[in-house]
């Protein structure tokens, strides 16, 4: 290579590489894609090679201190899709390279320091009058070498640096550098086999074998394959001496040999031969042909719920397996994972791999290892799985398109799953099939204007039918149980509640509870509320526990009886009295699944119900371990938030219920309408998948909002013509673009002051280009972990 210059990537908040001189003894080996440890600042960073410039203005350029692949981890096409989010999302290149990288790759420097010599104790006594912390510096040290991260925790000083390199000057102390090992490697276990001619050389022996290694040899002729040493000496009941012997007498060999980690699920499901539909065969041919061009096409695929979107992706993926090519299976949730890996690995065997958070540091490793090597050709997984490092890809599904949980809002860089895949299938020359019941409002127009090609599955498999959905006006519902009380006061003469009683459950949900049990089918019930009760309120003067950091109600949790926020964690004490008034009336209102599973254990005792939300989901594998459970059988009603609502296939439900259709509904978002469509729809559909009728019952305080007239009639060309005239009208998406700026800060005036500032350099720019900036103004939370937000929006 004859350049001696290197752009690195660096996962820093900067938006810009960083140049770095390349050693003699590095530039053969150095290729694009490959992360490098460089020097930076005071410490050592993992990058990633983006570039070979010919001349640099920089000047005292540092070194690459190595190079850490011997292949690179990024081919080509993974670097310009990391270069399109980068430009795209405005963000960092490193920053997105990062987020690529499979966890537990990154390698750093860690710098520590060592006692070298302790300083005579009238030393110590004068220094410690004169330099406390360097004194209390030496004494940490006497226990054994730290890291400066573990010295900083232990003394607070904004100039720790300074006082080591004195201390290191005097000759008291050693600061040294410390390459720490990346936390992924391959996981190898000791495995034996016969040797090569075993039979041969046993005959040739002088004398006859112990009857244990005799044992030992019979054995291992039934295994065509290396096992493993503790499975064989577990199954034989042998020791590991006599296994040694026989090694050594050439009859076997013993040797290291990589295991493969991976998750596999219980139960799989055996592959139904199934006849498809006219409309499935009819978006096959043109899947087909597509594939057969080897061009890139995106197709939404629009069927409305259980009409077989799933069989679709498995046949298109079953074309590109056999024109040599991969593909990439993207679903909304990890609750969904269990589940779809199943039924592909019914069709596909070992083929299929799963990326999920969820997973060991290790398994993730080795999936991203055999999806680079080509050992496996399918990758599942959420958003982060578009990144699977396959070669010759053909194929990306992005089942569920519309969900929101596709967009990653919280870290750097903030993507939407299905845009990036769309991109990448662009790059790939592959196909993108972009699948939903409930499409978003922006892809169906993209359909509509040619941009997608739309293919329809307008009708359920097996001549299932969409279930009937009833509306229950829960106002309505209270001023009943109000007469209710109100006769009842008035017939026997007693006197009327200080409370009324509340209940999540309807008359009509509970009846239709009751009956479903009676016949043993399954019911899944929908709250998008985690916790107890999301209101704690004083009866007598109207005082509501807040949390001190952040402007939200508290949740109360009922398992461990304590006041959670759900934005920045903080717990407190349900409070006995009032802080503000000092009553004992303390109430609890606005249902969580904890509160609705308290009361279905009242109302139907018998019932066994499962409840599936972030606070029981937390431990690995507990999303396919609560879905078995009522797959199964063994629970009769399945609780939960959203994770409920999507995906999930039980052909045992006869029943859905939404507890409240307005958790979404009423939130300070364009898109509102559009989510509470989407999920009630999906939810809906969970319903009535086999020969069994299904019904749906949602609750709602708004019983007469546009979105709930067409979630009844299973009608979303309606709700998609109501809604784009809103749109319009309004010049929001997708007859415009929306950026949100978002400005955090401790003082809540400086915050506004340059939200002002910032806007106002927006709108100078109007002048050549137009678009509207609106702004500042408070978030729809206005504080969050003390830091108080504004939001600033560019509609172009």
């Amino acid at each position: 290579m004859s350049s001696a210059l290197a752009d690195i990537a660096l996962p820093l908040p900067l938006n810009q590489l960083f140049t770095y001189l390349l050693p003699d003894h590095l530039q053969s080996r150095a290729q694009l894609g490959m992360r490098a440890l460089v020097p930076f600042g005071k410490k050592h960073l993992t990058g990633v090679l983006v570039g070979f410039p010919r001349s640099t203005s920089v000047r005292n350029l540092k070194a690459v201190r190595d190079i850490l692949d011997a292949r690179p981890t990024f081919s080509a096409t993974m670097l310009r899709l990391t270069q399109w989010m980068a430009d795209y999302y405005f963000v960092p290149w490193g920053e997105v390279l990062r987020a690529a990288t499979p966890q537990g790759l990154a390698q750093e420097i860690k710098q520590k320091v060592s006692l070298v010599v302790l300083p005579s104790a009238a030393e110590l006594q004068s220094f410690r009058k004169k330099a406390r912390r360097q004194f209390q510096i030496l004494r940490l040290l006497e226990s054994g070498p730290m890291t400066i991260g573990q010295i900083r925790k232990k003394v607070s000083s904004t100039a720790l640096y300074s006082m080591l390199r004195e201390l290191e000057g005097r000759g008291w102390i050693a600061i040294h550098e410390e390459l720490k090992d990346a936390k992924a490697k391959p996981k190898l276990q000791t495995v034996v086999r016969l040797s090569e001619h075993a039979l041969s050389k046993a005959a040739a022996l002088s004398k006859p074998l112990p009857a244990k290694q005799k044992m030992i040899f019979e054995t291992l002729q039934e295994f065509s394959h290396p096992v493993s040493t503790r499975e064989f000496l577990r199954k034989t009941r042998t020791s590991s001496s006599s296994l040694r012997s026989l090694a050594e007498k050439g009859l076997a060999q013993i040797f290291q040999q990589e295991e493969i980690r991976s998750i596999e699920y219980e139960n799989p499901e055996p592959a139904l031969q199934l006849t498809l539909t006219a409309p499935q065969k009819s978006a096959l041919t043109a899947i087909a042909g597509a594939i057969d061009e080897s061009r890139y096409h995106t197709f939404l695929l629009h069927g409305v719920t259980g009409s077989g979107k799933t069989q679709v992706y498995i046949e298109a993926i079953r074309s590109v397996l056999a024109g040599g090519k991969t593909a990439i299976v993207l679903v909304p949730e990890i609750s969904l994972t269990p589940q779809t890996v199943r039924r592909f690995r019914s069709h596909f065997g070992s083929d299929v791999a799963l990326m999920h958070s969820q997973m060991s540091v290790g398994e993730r490793f080795d999936a991203w290892r055999m999806a680079r090597d080509g050992r496996i050709r399918i990758v599942i997984g959420p958003r982060s799985a578009v990144f699977a490092p396959l070669e010759n890809l053909g194929l990306i599904v992005v089942d569920e398109e519309h969900e929101s949980s596709y967009k990653q809002y919280d870290a750097s860089p903030r993507y939407n799953a299905r845009d990036v895949a769309v991109v990448r299938a662009t790059i790939a020359n592959a196909i993108a099939i972009l699948g939903s019941a409930t499409p978003s409002v922006e892809s169906y127009h993209n359909a509509e204007s040619g941009k997608y090609h739309l293919l329809k599955l307008p009708d359920r498999i097996d001549a299932a039918r969409l279930p009937r959905i009833d509306i229950v006006d829960m106002l309505q519902e209270r001023k009943r149980v109000f007469a209710e009380i109100r006769d009842k006061v008035r017939s026997q003469g007693i006197a009327f509640p200080k409370h009324l009683p509340q209940s999540s459950v309807s008359q009509l949900l509970k009846e239709q509870i009751g009956l479903r049990l009676q016949r043993k089918e399954g019911v899944i019930l929908l709250q998008n509320r985690r916790g107890f009760s999301h209101v704690v309120e004083c009866f007598d003067c109207g005082y509501v526990e807040r949390c001190d950091r952040c402007d939200v109600t508290l949740t109360y949790h009922s398992a461990k009886k304590h006041l959670r926020c759900h934005y920045c964690g903080a717990v407190k004490k349900p409070p006995s009295f009032c802080p503000n008034c000092r009553g004992i009336e303390i109430r609890f209102h606005a249902f969580g699944t904890q509160q609705v599973h308290q009361e279905l254990e009242e109302l139907f005792p018998a019932a066994a119900v499962v409840r599936m939300d972030l606070d029981t989901t937390t431990r690995k594998g507990a999303h396919d371990r609560l879905l078995q459970q009522f797959g199964k059988g063994e629970a009769d009603i399945l609780l939960g938030t959203q994770m409920v609502a999507k995906g999930l296939d039980f052909p045992r439900v006869t029943l859905v219920g939404v507890i409240s259709a307005d958790t979404q509904m009423l939130l300070p978002d364009f898109r509102a309408s559009e989510r509470t469509f989407q999920l009630l729809t999906q939810v809906a559909g969970r319903a009535g998948r086999s020969n069994l009728a299904g019904e749906v019952v949602i609750q709602t305080m708004q019983p007469s909002h546009y979105s709930l007239k067409h979630v009844v009639l299973h009608d979303f060309p309606g709700f998609y013509r109501e809604e784009l005239a809103y749109r319009e009208e309004l010049d929001y998406p997708p007859f415009s673009r929306i950026v949100v700026v978002e400005l955090k800060g401790k003082r809540e005036d400086e915050v506004s002051k340059q939200g002002r500032v910032f806007a106002d350099l927006l709108r100078e720019q109007q002048r050549d280009r137009f678009f509207t900036v609106l702004g500042p103004a408070d978030a729809a939370i206005p504080r969050i972990r003390n830091l108080f937000r504004k939001l600033i929006v560019i509609k172009d």
